[in-house]
């Protein structure tokens, strides 16, 4: 007890003139605020706040005494604010960073407290070494040759020093040996081709093979962008807090997903990269802004967003932007053009399918597309929307698009997979298409309600599959003065007015032939320099009498003669073997002996089946 009082006394009397009360005295915390304009700080403004303790007790913070610095943005949506603070080097980002605290002012004290704070961002720093490969492109490959060669390049995000397959953020193509490549790096600044600072890789050849790789020997540069705040993972955008605290991030390392929530607008300028998916769907936004959008490493899908009336991604007027898988646009009744999405360079498939209002606009940098490419169902669409295309590397299909008169929109020359034509309700010909040459798979022309000729292909010379079905006002379909080589097949079937085939003369050899359910076809005219088969099928044409302008027709693996009700005659004269499978079944006039005495000249295969004709009609 005695020893207490002793340490109270010396509290109260004090020790070595240290006086109580600054003993006990804490320094006052200080803010400092500066206003901050709209920028890369805060998109919409704000204040630069600078925290500390006034350790010299003269009421003002000095900058010695500053320890917290951030930025406390406004933003563009009401009620909802954000703080950005520098993140050092360490756990939550490597190379150092920022950090993005989002919430809702629910005190209405114009200050986000950090009860306030519900979602929290880290936009990382990052210095990948940009690194390149050369390889060789597929032979005949439009627009090149024998050779060529792929450059790309990108940041070496996993270290090892080798540009993996996911790390490509930028492609060249060059009608050159791979061999004869060269290659150069430049840092460049923020400009058209990127936002941000870049490095600029250079593309070409030692024209001169003076070993020097000069200015005028560059063929085409490519730029990688640097991002400079890169979130780790996947995100998901489903109100007003979690699109504030995405603002000033640059890359994701990840998917973005915009779904159902609240948000009507999402305005993300700074937003370079999604390195996996980026997905606007059933969502209730109806601008959505993303103007320095040049890559998206996955699928680019927009979907079933029933307000959606402004789409911007990327900028055509700037470099393209880079699309690494599909890229869907379905089922937005109310976007009515495609020019905010120009700049979309999908290397997959293209399927813009039920955007009920969407009539104009073009994707500029569509030029040799690799993947498939379907327009379906956009009921305003009147032309197609691939103004420099020439080559399609799948199948480009046309179907249902009521306002869609013609085949215009398009500079095509090749089309690897099928061309098809499906449904358009008010396409009258195939004109539009003038310098198309070669379709590898089919020309599909099918339930066209008022197509009335195939004119328009003047110059297609090949084709595997030609196939007119179900278009119930086609008169002709032979206005093909180029096509000598149609590789599968040709197929025409169920067109009510079917009158004329002529204009098929240069075709000599094909695969299969089918004419069938035609009911005013009369004629085979335009077939009548055609050689070989592997199969013959003449089915229920009702108009049909004879098969008399196959005249030069000599072998036939497989033949079928159906249902033919008003055929007197098959007249296949210059037919010489029938080396599988002979049958002529169910044409009621048609006398059973003209078919017996054919089958017995040229049937090589199994045993013929020869029924329901006429066999009460003698043979002349």
């Amino acid at each position: 007890m005695k020893r207490m009082w002793m340490v109270m006394l010396v509290l109260v009397t004090g020790c070595d003139g240290i006086e109580l009360d600054r003993l006990v005295r804490q320094h006052p915390p200080l803010t400092r605020l500066e206003p901050e304009p709209a920028g890369a700080n805060c998109a919409q403004g704000g204040h630069f706040v600078r925290t500390g303790l006034d350790l010299n007790d003269n009421g003002v913070l000095d900058d010695g005494e500053v320890t917290v610095t951030q930025y406390a943005c406004v933003t563009a949506i009401p009620g909802v604010l954000m703080r950005v603070q520098d993140e050092p080097p360490g756990e939550n980002c490597s190379e150092g960073g920022r950090v993005y605290r989002a919430g809702q002012d629910s005190n209405g004290n114009d200050e986000l407290e950090d009860s306030e704070v519900t979602r929290e961002v880290y936009g990382c720093a990052s210095s990948e070494a940009v690194v390149t490969r050369v390889r060789a492109r597929e032979p005949f490959v439009f627009p090149c040759g024998e050779h060529g060669a792929v450059v790309e390049a990108g940041q070496d995000q996993d270290g090892n020093g080798v540009l993996d397959d996911s790390e490509v953020r930028a492609t060249s193509n060059l009608c050159v040996l791979p061999s004869e490549v060269r290659l150069r790096q430049s840092p460049a600044p923020a400009g058209a081709a990127c936002p941000t600072p870049s490095t600029q890789v250079d593309v070409g050849t030692d024209a001169d093979a003076d070993g020097l790789f000069e200015d005028e020997e560059v063929m085409s540069s490519m730029f990688v962008c640097q991002p400079l705040h890169t979130l780790d993972g996947n995100y998901r955008v489903r109100n007003a807090v979690d699109l504030v605290a995405l603002e000033g991030i640059s890359r994701v390392r990840g998917s973005l997903y915009f779904d159902s929530g609240s948000v009507t607008e999402a305005r993300l300028p700074d937003l370079m990269m999604v390195e996996g998916a980026l997905e606007i769907i059933n969502s209730s936004l109806e601008r959505v802004e993303m103007p320095s959008l040049r890559l998206v490493g996955g699928s680019l899908t927009v979907a079933r967003n029933p307000a959606l009336t402004m789409l911007t991604l990327g900028n055509s007027s700037r470099a393209p932007l880079r699309v690494w898988g599909d890229f869907n646009l379905i089922s937005n009744p109310v976007l009515p053009t495609l020019k905010g999405v120009s700049a979309v360079l999908p290397s997959s498939n293209i399927l813009l399918r039920d955007n009920d209002a969407l009539e104009e606009g073009y994707f500029t940098f569509v030029s040799e597309h690799p993947g498939n490419i379907t327009l379906e169902g956009n009921a305003k669409l009147s032309t197609l929307p691939f103004r420099h295309l020439e080559w399609v590397g799948g199948s480009l299909s046309i179907i249902e698009n009521s306002s869609l008169s013609t085949l215009t929109g398009t500079v095509l020359q090749k089309v690897v997979g099928d061309l098809v034509i499906e449904g358009n309700q008010i396409v009258t010909s195939l004109s539009g298409m003038p310098v198309l040459r070669s379709i590898g798979g089919g020309l599909l022309v099918r339930n066209n309600a008022n197509l009335r000729s195939v004119e328009g292909l003047n110059y297609l010379a090949q084709v595997g599959t030609l196939e007119f079905s179900r278009n119930p006002a086609l008169e002709a379909v032979g206005e093909f003065p180029k096509l000598e080589r149609v590789t599968s097949g040709m197929l025409f079937n169920a067109n009510a007015v079917l009158k004329d085939m002529w204009g098929l003369q240069k075709v000599q050899n094909s695969g299969f032939l089918f004419i069938g359910n035609n009911p005013q076809l009369s004629r085979l005219m335009g077939f009548d320099r055609l050689l070989s088969l592997t199969m013959l099928t003449v089915e229920n044409n009702a108009s049909l009498t004879d098969l008399s302008d196959l005249v030069l027709l000599q072998s036939v693996e497989e033949l079928f003669v159906l249902s033919n009700e008003n055929l007197l005659r098959l007249d296949l004269n210059a037919l010489e073997s029938v080396t599988r499978i002979f049958t002529v079944t169910e044409n009621p006039r048609l006398p059973t002996c003209l078919a017996v005495s054919l089958a017995a000249r040229v049937n090589t295969g199994g045993a013929p089946e020869i029924r329901g004709n006429d066999s009460s009609l003698p043979c002349e």
